[in-house]
C-alpha cells in the first residue's frame, strides 16, 4: 500500500555533509546529478534502456520530483531497472511517484510494481494527484543474485503510461528486520511512525538508512523524554530522534493506540514497537506493562527503562483496524508509554526461472543489438509479464521452452551459451538480420523445431544437429552458410529440412 506525503515537504531540508547511506539514489528522467537533503541523486541512465522523459510543470518543486521517466510502449510487457547489488545483501527499496500531470493530467495511471519475478504491489496515482500528494512505496529485500530488477508493468486498469519519479536502493545492516527468512519473503512497509509528534518526516541524516518516520498523534497525551538511547543497541537501528517523545497515560490506566492509521488487508505482518521510560535515568526509571496487538498477547511483562527496549513479531496475522493496548502491572509506578512503531507486510517471493536459463537469456539479450524493450528482469515471471517472444514451462522448475521472434528486425548474433537452454523445444528466429555462425546446440535434446531461415548467418552447419533425436524440422535457407549439409543431418529420418 502507498505511503503519501505532501510533495513540498519531501526532503526540503539541506543538511551538512555526512556519511551517506550506501546504495543508489536514482532521479528518474534527470539529466544531471542533484544534491537534495544532503543526498546525491544520480540520473537513471545506465540502469534502464527504455522509456521517455518528461519534466513536471509544478512551480518550486524539489529536484527529485521535477522529472519522470514514463513508458508509453503498450507492446512491452514490463519496463525494468537493473541495478548491481551484492548477492545476499539486504536493501530497502523505495519508489516515489509524483504524477504532476506530465501527460496532460487527464488519466493518472494505475500499474504494477515487480521485484525480480514477484509482483510487489499496485500503484494507483489517481487519488494522490487529486490531493496534490506524492506517493512512495517501500520494501525490504535480500538480493538473490548480483543484479536486482525493479520493474513496472501494465495491468487491466492501466489506461495511460506508467511512470516513476525516483528509485532508491539503500544498504541495510544484517541485524535489521531479522527473524525474517529473506530467501523466501520480502517486507513491504505499511507504516513507520514516531508517536507524540506532528509535523515533518524524520529521515536522513537522523536515520542513517534514510527511512521515513512519519509523525503520529492521537487523543492520548505525550511526554518529552529526558535521555538519549543508543541506536546500536536495537536490532533495527532506529534513529535516536524517534525516542524524544512518547504517547502515555496516567498510572494504573491502560494505554490504547489505534495504529497504524490505515485498514490492513488480511495478511501476515512484521511488527516492531519501540519504548523508553521518559524520565531522567535513575533506579526508579522503569515501568512494566503487557503489550497486546489486535486483542492478542504480543509481549507479557515488558520492563521499559530509560535505555529503551524494542519488541517485535515476525509473522503476526492482522486484518482491518488494529489497536495496540498496553496494560500496566499492578506495581508499575507510572503508566505505559510507546515511542515508535513499524509494521511491514510479509510478501512471499514467487517462483524464479532457474539461474542458468536467466544468465543465458541475459547473454542473448546482450548479443542482440536491438532486443525487445522488455528483455530485462526475470524472463518468465510474473507469467503475464514474461519477455516478448519467450515461452516458459508451466510446471516444475521454471525453464525457457521456446523462442519466437520471427520477423522482429533483430540484428546481432547468437551466443554459444544458447546451448545451456536445455529445455528449449522451439527456436524460431527467421526473418531477421542475425549474423555470425550457428552456435553449437548439442545439449538441446528437447529441440523439435529450429527455424533460422532468412537471416545473414554464416559459416557451416553444425554436424551435432544430426544427433538431436527430437529434432523434426530445420529451416536454414536464405542465409550465407557455406559447406555441405552434414551427413548426420542427411541420414535423419522424418526431418523436414530446408
Amino acid at each position: 500500500m502507498p505511503l503519501s506525503i505532501f510533495f513540498l515537504l519531501l526532503l526540503l531540508c539541506h543538511h551538512a555533509a555526512l556519511a551517506l547511506p550506501g546504495g543508489y539514489y536514482i532521479n528518474c528522467g534527470a539529466s544531471q546529478e542533484e544534491t537534495t537533503g544532503g543526498i546525491q541523486w544520480i540520473p537513471d541512465e545506465g540502469f534502464i534502456n527504455v522509456g521517455n522523459v518528461s519534466k513536471i510543470g509544478t512551480p518550486d518543486i524539489v529536484p527529485i520530483l521535477a522529472t519522470v521517466r514514463y513508458f508509453p510502449d503498450e507492446s512491452a510487457r514490463k519496463y525494468c531497472y537493473s541495478i548491481p547489488v551484492g548477492r545476499g545483501a539486504k536493501y530497502l527499496i523505495r519508489s516515489t511517484y509524483y504524477y504532476g500531470g506530465f501527460d496532460g493530467g487527464e488519466k493518472p495511471p494505475v500499474f504494477d510494481q515487480i521485484i525480480d519475478g514477484t509482483k510487489w504491489s499496485t500503484v494507483n496515482t489517481t487519488e494522490n494527484y487529486a490531493s496534490g500528494l506524492t506517493a512512495y512505496y517501500e520494501i525490504v529485500v535480500a538480493a538473490q543474485g548480483r543484479t536486482l530488477n525493479f520493474c513496472l508493468a501494465r495491468n487491466n486498469q492501466t489506461t495511460s503510461s506508467p511512470f516513476i519519479s525516483a528509485l532508491e536502493l539503500v544498504s541495510l545492516e544484517d541485524s535489521m528486520y531479522n527473524g525474517t527468512d529473506f530467501t523466501k519473503y520480502a517486507l513491504s512497509t505499511v507504516a513507520r511512525h514516531r508517536f507524540g509528534y506532528s509535523g515533518e518526516i524524520v529521515s536522513y541524516p537522523d536515520d542513517p538508512f534514510n527511512r521515513y518516520w512519519e509523525a503520529f498523534t492521537d487523543s492520548n497525551p505525550y511526554v518529552e523524554c529526558h535521555s538519549n538511547v543508543t541506536p546500536s543497541e536495537f536490532w533495527n537501528l532506529p534513529p535516536a530522534t524517534v525516542f524524544q517523545r512518547a504517547l502515555t497515560t496516567s498510572r494504573g490506566k491502560k494505554l490504547a493506540v489505534q495504529w497504524p492509521p490505515v485498514t490492513l488487508p488480511s495478511a501476515a505482518y512484521y511488527v516492531a514497537l519501540y519504548f523508553q521510560d521518559n524520565r531522567t535515568p535513575s533506579p526508579f526509571s522503569w515501568r512494566v506493562f503487557d503489550v497486546a496487538v489486535d486483542g492478542r498477547e504480543f509481549y507479557k511483562g515488558l520492563n521499559v527503562s530509560a535505555e529503551g527496549v524494542t519488541v517485535y513479531g515476525t509473522q503476526w496475522s492482522l486484518s482491518g483496524k488494529v489497536e495496540i493496548v498496553m496494560t500496566p502491572s499492578s506495581d508499575s509506578p507510572v503508566g505505559p508509554v510507546i515511542n515508535a512503531g513499524e509494521i511491514l507486510q510479509i510478501v512471499p517471493f514467487g517462483e524464479k526461472t532457474i539461474t542458468r536459463d536467466v544468465i543465458t537469456m541475459e547473454d542473448l539479450a546482450r548479443n542482440l543489438k536491438n532486443p525487445p524493450p522488455d528483455w530485462r528482469g526475470d524472463p518468465c515471471l510474473p507469467r503475464q509479464h514474461s519477455w516478448t517472444g519467450v515461452s516458459c514451462s508451466q510446471s516444475g522448475s521454471i525453464r525457457i521452452v521456446g523462442l519466437n521472434l520471427t520477423n522482429f528486425g533483430l540484428s546481432g548474433s547468437l551466443p554459444s551459451s544458447i546451448n545451456n537452454l536445455t529445455a528449449l523445444a522451439n527456436i524460431w528466429l527467421s526473418g531477421n538480420k542475425l549474423s555470425g555462425p550457428i552456435p553449437e546446440m548439442s545439449s538441446l535434446r528437447n529441440l523439435v523445431s529450429l527455424q533460422l531461415q532468412d537471416n545473414q548467418l554464416s559459416g557451416s552447419i553444425p554436424s551435432s544437429l544430426g544427433g538431436l533425436e527430437n529434432l523434426k524440422e530445420i529451416y536454414l535457407q536464405n542465409n550465407k552458410l557455406t559447406g555441405n549439409v552434414p551427413e548426420s543431418l542427411k541420414k535423419k529420418i522424418g526431418v523436414d529440412m530446408k
